[in-house]
């Protein structure tokens, strides 16, 4: 059996996160070159073996089967279609685009040729995830449940690009994507959504919405809350909150284990007499990099559909736009 040619467009942190196991998985996989116009391309490029390396990531496009899309959210559109109408399969990361006309072109030319598409989501692959998933809907808790995320902290600082309301759209787009997805995939559609949001990075250029608290209500009744925020100074941090709350328990995270331990849990409790202990790799993320890629690599030889496709992109697109049009208008967004 043929090796598949993949291409990666753009070679900054998350190309990282799936270099390793394209690596590993050289029995199927050979990453024939890069694109990237960042003069630090090259030192990713030597650390795993890239060759190749090119400004113009139509130069690699006649040489590979497949492409990974690893860029600026407002850059995926242009690649991704460039690289459907030539029929190569695309893994696009999360977003799958800045704005619904561009998820629409993406999906339209995925549909139009019938190459296969699979967008990041790589909390679908997460071990963690999926066995607290596995609980809400087995009805551990009851139902409907809130789930509260609470996270605070400067952000992804290295990169400007991620404040820039046009180019990344700050975390309800780019951070909370991941949320909303997967509360899409456990919960279903969305009924509404509020938001009071604002701008804590003044004067440093940013233009996205960096900070503020979102209630996302699905139809089933469960809801999300989600404060976020990314407006903090370097080396300032909040306190985390992660959990779920519903009328016949709650799902916590003790968060006490050891730095260095090998697993970690979260706790179902039902009251003073029941609790258990769902333990998990400290590390589940890594290998869910790894699941998800070798789920790329059967997406685009043809042998399965992906978990997460263009449709999916585009309904979780679609909620995190909703969110940062009621911070701008102090009104509920009604998306059904």
């Amino acid at each position: 059996m043929s090796s598949l040619r993949i291409g990666l467009i753009g070679l900054g942190g998350i190309a990282a996160a799936h270099l390793p196991q394209l690596c590993r998985r050289n029995d199927a996989v050979e990453v024939v070159g890069a694109a990237d116009v960042s003069p630090m391309a090259g030192a990713c490029a030597e650390k795993f073996g890239i060759t190749r390396l090119v400004p113009d990531y139509r130069q690699i496009l006649d040489d590979v089967d497949a492409v990974l899309i690893c860029t600026p959210t407002h850059l995926h559109c242009e690649m991704a279609v460039d690289a459907l109408n030539r029929g190569k399969a695309v893994f696009c990361e999360k977003p799958l685009a800045r704005t619904l006309a561009q998820a629409d072109a993406i999906i339209a030319a995925q549909q139009t040729t019938g190459a296969a598409l699979q967008v990041g989501f790589v909390r679908r692959f997460d071990e963690e995830w999926l066995a607290f998933r596995a609980a809400l809907l087995a009805g551990r808790i009851g139902g409907p449940v809130v789930w509260r995320d609470v996270a605070s902290s400067p952000g992804p600082a290295y990169a400007k690009w991620f404040f820039d309301d046009e180019k990344g759209g700050g975390p309800f787009l780019d951070g909370c994507i991941h949320n909303l997805d997967f509360g899409l995939f456990t919960f279903g559609p969305v009924q509404w959504v509020f938001c009071h949001g604002r701008t804590f990075r003044t004067g440093t250029g940013a233009s996205a919405i960096d900070t503020g608290t979102a209630t996302v209500h699905f139809a089933s009744g469960d809801e999300l809350l989600l404060a976020w925020s990314w407006g903090l100074p370097d080396g300032c941090r909040g306190t985390r909150v992660f959990e779920f709350l519903g009328p016949g328990g709650t799902i916590t995270w003790p968060g006490d284990e050891a730095r260095d331990a090998a697993q970690r849990r979260f706790v179902i409790t039902n009251g003073k007499e029941s609790k258990e202990e769902v333990r998990f790799a400290a590390d589940a993320l890594n290998p869910a990099y790894d699941r998800q890629m070798d789920e790329f690599i059967d997406v685009a030889a043809g042998r399965k559909a992906p978990t997460a496709g263009g449709e999916q992109g585009r309904d979780a697109l679609r909620v995190a736009l909703a969110i940062l049009e009621s911070a701008r208008s102090a009104q509920v967004v009604r998306l059904s």
